[in-house]
């Protein structure tokens, strides 16, 4: 026995109702078609006649001037290249690990003011210095003839102390 519906309920069947058949619309494929305008004359007249535009064609003599004289450069002079920029010292890097096993000799250091390095050995660093010799304490480099000798900075445990240890009161148990 079905008793009278309220009215929340008939709102909800009127709801279930609509969405069914929103449903059955969709399902049916109503306006699925699509709705093309027509093309307009003006712009099939338009498209015929437009220019394709070729890109002038330049020698490699003619481009020289660009690389040799930087046009954002203030004095106009040719940038210096990335790998001859001479250091007279590797007072900026700090030997930080030194990996010897076997045939992988690597030496790690930190540089001052950028990332970390990660040179292997007879590798030559930004500033031309070359990884010439490792130990397991130092790294050797060589530039024109020049030798330094990066270290590992050697931490010590600071002296034992000398205060007491802590003693608890002997406290006899309940």
């Amino acid at each position: 026995m079905i008793h009278a519906l309220r009215p929340l309920e008939w709102l909800l069947l009127g709801v279930a109702g609509l969405l069914g058949l929103l449903m059955v619309g969709i399902l049916s494929s109503i306006g699925d078609a699509p709705q093309w305008l027509p093309a307009s004359a003006a712009d099939v007249r338009a498209n015929t006649a437009a220019k394709v535009l070729v890109a002038p064609s330049a020698t490699l003599e003619s481009l020289a001037g660009t690389w040799q004289a930087p046009l954002f450069s203030p004095d106009r002079s040719p940038d210096r290249a990335v790998g001859q920029a001479a250091v007279s010292s590797l007072s900026s890097l700090v030997l930080t690990g030194i990996v010897l096993d076997g045939d992988l000799r690597v030496a790690l250091l930190k540089r001052a003011d950028g990332p970390p390095l990660k040179v292997h050995q007879g590798q030559t660093l930004p500033n031309g210095w070359r990884l010439a010799h490792l130990t397991p304490r130092d790294a050797r480099f060589v530039l024109d003839g020049h030798t330094q000798t990066l270290s590992l900075r050697a931490l010590r445990l600071p002296l034992p102390s000398t205060t007491p240890p802590i003693t608890l009161p002997h406290e006899s148990t309940p």
